[in-house]
C-alpha cells in the first residue's frame, strides 16, 4: 500500500481533472489528491487494450507477466504481490488513449468486514407435541394401544362407599368358622394359646393379647422399594366377628380397600386407623419391616396423625426360626403350599401385581386387578391358619416343624415346654433336628448323660463342627474322657485356630497329667501290695 501511495504523489497535476466518482469538477493537486487516498483504497482494473495495457502496469509498477486466463491477474511474482498489496479500487478510464497513462479517479472506500467462516445452520428444532408424535408412532409400532376398559362393566366386588374424606371403595366377605386353608382350620386361630404365640415370637409384650381380637393386615403396593413414592393401593384386612356365627362358633371378616386413583388414601388410611383402634395386636408377615413402615410414611404424607401402636406379631421371623430345617424358601405362598397343604390357582403372582394395577390405571381394566384381590385375600387367609397352627403346634406340626418350636422355646426360656416338644418330634420321625433340639433342651437343664447319647446319634449321622464341639465339651468336664474329647477337637470344631489349638494343649497336658497320676497310683498299689505280701510272710515264719 505504501509503495502504491508514494507512486500517486508523484503524479503529474491533472489539469481539469473529474471530481471523485469520475465526474467532472475543481482540479485537486497532487497532495490533496494524495491526501483524499491515505485510507484504505481498492483499485480494480479494467485491462485496456494494446500499449495502453502495457503503460498501466509499467505506471504501477507491475511487470510483464503472464495473465491468468479468464482472472484479469498476473500469475504469480511480483505482479501478484503488487496487485495484493494495493487494495486497488476502480479506475474508470476517460478513453482508450488516456487510461494508459493516468488515473482518472482515486477515492477511499468503506472498510469491508473481514468474511468469516460461515457456521451450518442447525436445523429446526420440533416442538414439544411434535416429538409426542414421534414418540407415540415409535410407541405404537412395538405395543398395540391399550384399550379402554368398558365404563359399564363391573367386575371387582368393591362398592363405594362415601365419606366425609372422599370415596372409599370396599369389599367385605364374611365367613363361617368352618372354612379352612389347605388342612388347617381357620377357626383354631381364634383358639390359639397367646402364651405360646409369644414365646415363639419371642416377645412377652404379645403374651397378654386377645387373640380373637387380633387383625390380620397385608398390603399389596407401588413397589417394594418403600419411601415415600411407593403407594398401598390394596389394603386386606381380616379379624373374628361374634355376629358372623354358626356351627363352631363365630366366624371372621375379610376386609379390602382398592386405591382406585392416586391422590384419594385419605378415606382409606382413616378406615384403617379405626379398625387398628380396636384390634389389641396385628398380625403380618413381614409387616415390621415392610407394611407398616410404609403406612406409616403414608400418614404423614397426608398430614394424618400415625397410626396407633398395638403389639405386633410379625409371622415371618417365627417361620424362619419354626421352619428352617426342611424349607429352602421361607415365603408365605411356600408356607401356604408346605405346611398348609394349598396351592393357589388362578391369583396373580407377587412379580406381576405392581405391572397388573400400573395397567389397571392406564386402561381402568378392572379384569387386570381382579388376581390382586385374590392375591391379597389368600395371604390374608394363610396368615390366619397359620396363627392356628403355631398357637396349638403339637396336634398340628410334624416332626422337623415341631423341632423347630422346640428349639424356639429353649431360647425363650420355657425349658419344660421345649423338652416335651422335643421329645414329640424325636418320636415323630424329626431325624437331626429333632435329636440336636433335644441334646440342646437336656443340655440346658442339665442333663448331660441326655445330651450326651443325643450328640452321640447326631454326630453319626450328620458331620457337624459344633456337634463335636459340643461332644468334646462334655468328654472333657463330664465323662471325664480326655482322650475322646482330643479326637472331637482333632476333627475340628466350631472355634477359631487359636481356640481350638489352646483347648487341644489343655486337652493334652491334662492327659500328660492323667497318665502321670494313672502310673504313680499304680505303683503306689504295687508297692502296697508288695509290701503286705513281706509283711504277710515275715509273720507265717512266726511259730
Amino acid at each position: 500500500m505504501s509503495s502504491f501511495k508514494a507512486k500517486l504523489s508523484r503524479l503529474p497535476s491533472m489539469g481539469g481533472g473529474m471530481s471523485r466518482g469520475g465526474a467532472p469538477g475543481e482540479a485537486r493537486g497532487d497532495k490533496e489528491t494524495a491526501e483524499e487516498a491515505a485510507g484504505p483504497l481498492r483499485v480494480v482494473t479494467r485491462e485496456p487494450e494494446g500499449a495502453a495495457a502495457g503503460a498501466a502496469r509499467r505506471w504501477a509498477g507491475i511487470d510483464e507477466a503472464p495473465i491468468e486466463e479468464g482472472t484479469g491477474v498476473p500469475a504469480g511474482g511480483a505482479a501478484g504481490g503488487a496487485v495484493e498489496a494495493a487494495a486497488m479500487t476502480l479506475v474508470t478510464p476517460v478513453g482508450a488513449e488516456e487510461a494508459a497513462a493516468r488515473v482518472t479517479s482515486v477515492a477511499p472506500v468503506t472498510p469491508v468486514a473481514p468474511v468469516m467462516p460461515v457456521a451450518p445452520v442447525a436445523p429446526e428444532r420440533p416442538s414439544l407435541d411434535e416429538l409426542r408424535e414421534r414418540i407415540a408412532r415409535i410407541v405404537g409400532r412395538g405395543m398395540p394401544a391399550t384399550p379402554r376398559a368398558d365404563p359399564t362393566r363391573e367386575e371387582l366386588p368393591f362398592f363405594l362407599e362415601q365419606t366425609e374424606e372422599g370415596p372409599l371403595y370396599t369389599n367385605r366377605v364374611r365367613s363361617l368358622p368352618a372354612a379352612r386353608v389347605g388342612r388347617a382350620p381357620l377357626v383354631a386361630a381364634r383358639d390359639a394359646e397367646g402364651a405360646m404365640l409369644a414365646l415363639l415370637a419371642l416377645d412377652p409384650a404379645l403374651a397378654g393379647c386377645d387373640v380373637r381380637r387380633a387383625l390380620y393386615l397385608d398390603t399389596e403396593t407401588t413397589g417394594l422399594a418403600g419411601g415415600t413414592g411407593t403407594v398401598p393401593f390394596l389394603i386386606g384386612l381380616a379379624w373374628f366377628d361374634e355376629e358372623v356365627s354358626g356351627e363352631g362358633g363365630s366366624g371372621f371378616v375379610v376386609e379390602q380397600f382398592l386405591l382406585r386413583r392416586l391422590g384419594e388414601e385419605g378415606p382409606m388410611l382413616r378406615r384403617l386407623r379405626e379398625r387398628l383402634e380396636k384390634a389389641s395386636m396385628i398380625v403380618t408377615y413381614n409387616g415390621k419391616a415392610f407394611d407398616m413402615p410404609l403406612l406409616r410414611t403414608r400418614f404423614v404424607m397426608n398430614r394424618l396423625p400415625p397410626p396407633p401402636e398395638v403389639p405386633h406379631l410379625d409371622l415371618v421371623h417365627m417361620a424362619r426360626r419354626i421352619h428352617k430345617g426342611r424349607l429352602k424358601t421361607r415365603t408365605l405362598i411356600a408356607l401356604e403350599h408346605e405346611v398348609l397343604g394349598r396351592v393357589r390357582v388362578g391369583d396373580t403372582p407377587g412379580g406381576e401385581i405392581v405391572q397388573a394395577y400400573a395397567h389397571f390405571l392406564r386402561s381402568g381394566d378392572e379384569g387386570a386387578l381382579l388376581g390382586v384381590v385374590e392375591h391379597n385375600a389368600a395371604d390374608v387367609l394363610a396368615m390366619v391358619a397359620l396363627v392356628g397352627l403355631y398357637g396349638e403346634p403339637l396336634g398340628s406340626l410334624i416332626g422337623e416343624d415341631l423341632a423347630g418350636v422346640a428349639a424356639t422355646l429353649r431360647r425363650a426360656g420355657a425349658l419344660e415346654r421345649a423338652a416335651e416338644l422335643a421329645e414329640a418330634a424325636v418320636a415323630q420321625g424329626g431325624g437331626a433336628a429333632a435329636l440336636r433340639a433335644r441334646g440342646d433342651i437336656a443340655r440346658a437343664r442339665g442333663d448331660r448323660a441326655r445330651a450326651l447319647k443325643d450328640y452321640e446319634a447326631l454326630a453319626a449321622e450328620v458331620d457337624d463342627a459344633g456337634v463335636r464341639l459340643a461332644l468334646a465339651k462334655l468328654y472333657e468336664h463330664h465323662v471325664r474322657s480326655f482322650a475322646k474329647a482330643l479326637e472331637m477337637v482333632e476333627q475340628g470344631t466350631a472355634e477359631t485356630d487359636p481356640a481350638q489349638e489352646r483347648r487341644k494343649a489343655r486337652l493334652q497336658k491334662k492327659m500328660e497329667r492323667a497318665a502321670g497320676a494313672v502310673a504313680t497310683r499304680a505303683a503306689s498299689v504295687a508297692g502296697a501290695e508288695g509290701g503286705g505280701s513281706r509283711r504277710g510272710g515275715r509273720r507265717r515264719q512266726v511259730p
